[in-house]
């Protein structure tokens, strides 16, 4: 059992209850009202109504061992130096916070979570690709990151052989921060080789993070699950290259689906690693000629980074396709009809988008079928 009933100690509980992570919590929060009340809840032997149809869950929450299991890891994680931060921690990556299809509700981690790194205002860029990169691959990796970062640009990256490494290498080089995201513990290097790289993140004032608690070893499952936070973190992703069925190629759907943009370097069609680049550049990514259309696209300026332009209202943050509906609104449409002339989407899934922004107030439903952006959002 947790011998300390603390805020940090529950949500490591509840993250241990099951997937997805952020659903059963808001359903938990929305009956007891607190992550203390969820467990008082449990101390009581009371079952959630909210969790009949999670049969494992309901389980894993009458479990005493899951508790005494939490407060191992967080012993495991102060023994070793690690910090926690929790999705109701003040500093929790705001980028990553309003992503609720995405945020993990722990993140365990070493170094330090800039908040001008992630906040509103800061830019992050994710610079992902193969880990059977090119000569060429890894040189490109290197050298976008290294004038993005000249420019203030936190890089995100996960620390694999190829591009990834190439990634935070040249964030490094050029003096900037850069961020790698684990599918592992945030104490578990992997791969070893990059364990100088590691540290070298940590010393320059980078953060080293996973939502996996310490001591687990990497495999093949965690990896997609890593991505969608490296694409969370992040206002953007450029994928360097990509064989046909890659990681990389995850992380850039997953920014689609959080309305980030993605940008794809165009490579050889001889090449069976640039295949994904070329790929997503057809599907209608930015094509990086060069770092430089990277920059305007981004609205900063040439010296150093700066806020993101604002955009035309588009709905930064917003899981697919709640965001393609909210476009849609602020930019004209008033009922479902017309929103589905713009976003090409079913009645159905407008409905259930239309619900889901008028419960986080971004919309406001007349009576009539029509709809407007609420007031308080512009």
């Amino acid at each position: 059992m947790l011998r300390e009933i603390n805020g940090t100690s529950v949500m490591v509980w509840l993250s241990l209850l099951g997937k997805p992570n952020y659903l059963i919590y808001s359903l938990l929060l929305k009956e007891f009202g607190s992550a203390e009340g969820i467990y008082n809840a449990f101390l009581a032997g009371r079952k959630p109504e909210s969790l009949r149809a999670y049969e494992k869950v309901l389980t894993a929450f009458a479990d005493p061992g899951l508790a005494a299991q939490a407060a191992e890891i967080c012993n495991k994680a102060e023994a070793r130096g690690m910090k926690i931060v929790t999705l109701n921690d003040w500093n929790y990556p705001y980028k990553l916070r309003n992503l609720p299809s995405a945020c993990p509700l722990v993140l365990y981690y070493y170094g330090e979570i800039n908040e001008e790194d992630f906040s509103e205002g800061g830019v992050s860029v994710a610079v992902v690709g193969s880990r059977h990169c090119s000569v060429s691959g890894e040189a490109n990796a290197e050298s976008f990151s290294y004038e993005l970062s000249k420019r203030g640009v936190n890089i995100v990256s996960g620390l694999a052989r190829g591009c990834d490494g190439a990634a935070h290498t040249g964030a490094l080089k050029a003096g900037g921060r850069t961020t790698a995201v684990l599918a592992s513990g945030a104490d578990v290097i992997y791969p070893p080789e990059h364990r100088n790289m590691y540290n070298r993140i940590i010393r320059s004032g980078g953060c080293v993070m996973s939502e996996s608690p310490p001591g687990t070893i990497p495999c093949k499952q965690l990896f997609p699950a890593r991505n969608r936070i490296i694409a969370g973190l992040s206002d953007a992703v450029i994928v360097v290259e990509a064989a046909k069925k890659s990681g990389a190629l995850i992380t850039a759907d997953r920014a689609l689906e959080a309305d980030r943009i993605v940008f794809a370097l165009p490579g050889d069609v001889r090449n069976p690693m640039a295949y994904g680049a070329n790929e997503l550049i057809r599907q209608g990514a930015v094509c990086a000629l060069d770092v430089g259309i990277v920059l305007e696209e981004l609205g900063i300026a040439d010296e150093k980074a700066v806020k993101r332009k604002p955009g035309n209202g588009s709905a930064a943050g917003l899981p697919y396709p709640q965001n393609a509906v909210y476009n849609a609104i602020i930019h004209g449409a008033v009922n479902a009809d017309e929103i589905a002339a713009v976003t090409q989407l079913e009645i159905n899934d407008i409905g259930s988008a239309l619900t889901l922004l008028e419960v986080r107030g971004l919309i406001k439903s007349t009576g009539t079928g029509m709809v407007r952006e609420s007031l308080g959002n512009r």
